[in-house]
């Protein structure tokens, strides 16, 4: 409402204003309107603004704002530069919009790098990422070297090192020079299943050049990792070499190799080294092992979300970026996680919790929705994978919409997410499928029935969904889904009602094991844990019963590991009428005799976690350290 006498004061704040400044400057530098300098670059003349490029280039506002001769001529002259780099890095810089392709990727960078222009640097970098092959990551390498590109070195070094039984046999490989070679080669990082194969491009890349190679032979071979050659090939290639012989260096790996093959032991104890010749990264197998995802640890930031059940080593695995930044605070809790047919994990969604007390006490009073925060959501459509390289979650398109306590199942490379809650804790019968490749989320349609906390199975192609919840009643629903038709079918109910339960396929059969149900017993309905298993026989569309677990659990998963299937659950035990002790159980069945065996009794005690079995370099990990398995 208007008062009194007129407004001294009003504010003016168009958002429009800098794209309308920004087009109407690219109209006067194609009309060639009020421009004061012409850069010239080869045989090519471009009149321009003088202001339009210093605010672009840190290069031209030093050249125009200083004491040097440029800033006082009309015509510019750029040396050793490229001239269609040139104009176009001077077109963006009136427009915003650079097309980076194939062709020019490289002489852009080069010439942004010289310009200063680090946005158009970094997007060159990131695109030439993508254009990396076995026949140009070493010059990429060398190139990012130079015009010290970090990411994209480091990225190319990677690339190589994958690839290296191809690398190094490309001519940009022959090509390099010695010390190149030398860092290449003693990489611990190469992808070789044997060592023979580093000598063979070792021996490759000297024969390319032999008159002024041969005398480096020896110096090379010294990174050779003789131990890890099988003594065949030592005996009947390696030390047989006359070349070896030419150099002082050459000898000492032939007396070395003499020395292991008569006595192994003493080649090791010669180094004071722990480990003098480890193996290669091609050469490590990786750990089939149970990774718990997400959740919260009851009394301090979690230690254990990975495990080996062969050798029941433990790892630490990193966690969401999200739960990083907002270390001993910021939960991601009920999110679904999946392993696809190439190994690959993703993990979705979840509810986002701020624990007040983190850390500090396993009380559920001390953890508030993040609803109390200010542009926070509780339930997220986040999505990442895991790189297992670099040992850190990698974000992918978002799903379409929010959700926790959901399922996901993969199919013939697309993902597929059943049921859950959504936001303000609404169950949702929506389906949406992730494809892979195109790294792109679509919807596909609705389920018959709402379904929270329920268990997916994949068999011959369709999805088989089980149980779940909604509101306070458990389901003994079992649903499948063809996505290739779109058509469900209702089958066979479980004979036990549960929801957060393991599934798995186990000869062509369905099993299922733990969860919870409702109980109605008091006067208050309360989550009572089961231990009861169930097997579905899909031909003949039967349940039957199966082996107990060896104690009541939820949050059940139940997975394939070095042959053997594993259930990860949560146990309760309640202590006092105050405290709930919760503690994470690993069991194993034994098939032959149809039991369960306990591997675990308290693992961890994270909870709310999701849990899948899949393959991983746990080097790349930290080891954690358990008194009652490693001393």
């Amino acid at each position: 409402m208007w008062r009194g006498a007129a407004m001294e004061r009003m504010t003016l704040e168009c958002e429009e204003h800098h794209t309308e400044l920004l087009e109407e400057l690219k109209v006067m530098f194609d009309e060639g309107l009020l421009v004061d300098v012409t850069m010239c670059v080869q045989d090519r003349r471009i009149p321009c603004h003088r202001a339009v490029l210093a605010a672009a280039s840190p290069y031209f506002r030093a050249m125009f704002t200083s004491d040097l001769h440029e800033s006082r001529q009309q015509e510019v002259w750029l040396r050793e530069t490229d001239s269609d780099s040139v104009h176009l890095l001077i077109e963006y810089a009136y427009s915003g919009r650079l097309d980076i392709t194939s062709a020019n990727a490289q002489s852009l960078l080069a010439t942004a790098s010289l310009l200063q222009m680090t946005t158009v640097q970094k997007a060159c970098a990131k695109f030439m990422e993508t254009q990396l092959d076995e026949t140009n990551c070493v010059g990429i390498q060398c190139f990012a070297s130079v015009h010290n590109c970090e990411e994209l070195f480091v990225k190319a070094r990677e690339f190589i090192e994958k690839n290296f039984n191809t690398v190094s046999r490309t001519e940009e490989f022959l090509e390099l020079p010695l010390d190149k070679v030398v860092d290449i080669v003693s990489s611990d990082e190469l992808n070789v299943e044997k060592e023979e194969t580093v000598y063979e491009a070792i021996m490759t890349w000297v024969s390319h050049d032999l008159k002024s190679r041969r005398q480096h032979l020896g110096e090379l071979m010294l990174h050779l990792r003789f131990p890890l050659a099988s003594v065949k090939f030592l005996t009947d290639v390696v030390y047989p070499n006359p070349m070896l012989m030419e150099s002082e260096k050459g000898r000492v790996l032939i007396r070395n190799i003499r020395m292991f093959l008569e006595n192994p032991e003493k080649v090791y104890s010669a180094s004071n080294a722990k480990d003098p010749f480890p193996l290669r990264s091609g050469m490590i197998q990786p750990e089939h092992c149970i990774l718990l995802v997400g959740g919260i640890d009851q009394s301090k930031p979690s230690t254990i979300n990975c495990y080996n059940p062969l050798t029941r080593e433990a790892f630490f695995m990193a966690t969401f970026p999200e739960m990083e930044d907002k270390a001993r605070y910021y939960c991601v809790e009920d999110p679904a996680v999946i392993v696809t047919e190439d190994n690959s994990i993703y993990a979705a969604g979840g509810n986002y919790i701020y624990h007040a007390n983190y850390g500090e006490s396993p009380s559920d009073e001390d953890s508030v929705s993040f609803d109390d925060f200010e542009d926070e959501e509780s339930v997220r459509k986040d999505v990442y994978m895991y790189d297992n390289d670099h040992n850190r979650w990698l974000p992918r398109a978002p799903m379409l919409f929010p959700k926790s306590n959901f399922t996901l199942a993969s199919v013939d490379g697309k993902l597929y997410s059943f049921g859950g809650l959504t936001l303000n804790q609404h169950p949702t019968e929506i389906v949406e499928s992730y494809d892979v490749e195109k790294n792109q989320w679509n919807y596909v349609g609705m389920m018959p029935t709402t379904l929270v906390d329920l268990s997916s199975v994949v068999l011959r192609g369709e999805i088989y969904l089980l149980g779940g919840r909604t509101g306070v009643g458990a389901h003994n629903v079992v649903m499948k889904f063809d996505p290739r038709k779109n058509e469900w079918t209702s089958l066979a109910g479980m004979p036990t009602p549960r929801f957060n339960f393991g599934a798995c396929v186990v000869d062509g059969e369905i099993l299922v094991a733990g969860g919870q149900i409702y109980s109605h017993s008091t006067n208050t309905i309360r989550r009572d844990a089961l231990r009861s298993c169930e097997i579905y026989n899909v031909e003949a569309n039967q349940w039957r019963q199966g082996p107990e677990l060896t104690e009541e659990m939820y949050n059940v998963a139940l997975m394939h590991v070095n042959g053997c299937v594993y259930a990860l659950g949560t146990s309760e035990y309640q202590r006092s009428p105050f405290r709930i002790y919760r503690f994470n159980v690993v069991c194993r069945l034994d098939l032959g005799h149809k039991r369960w065996e306990q591997v675990e009794s308290a693992l961890c005690d994270i909870r709310s976690f999701a849990s899948v079995a899949a393959k991983l370099y746990t080097r790349k990990l930290s080891q954690v350290f358990r008194p009652e398995v490693d001393t």
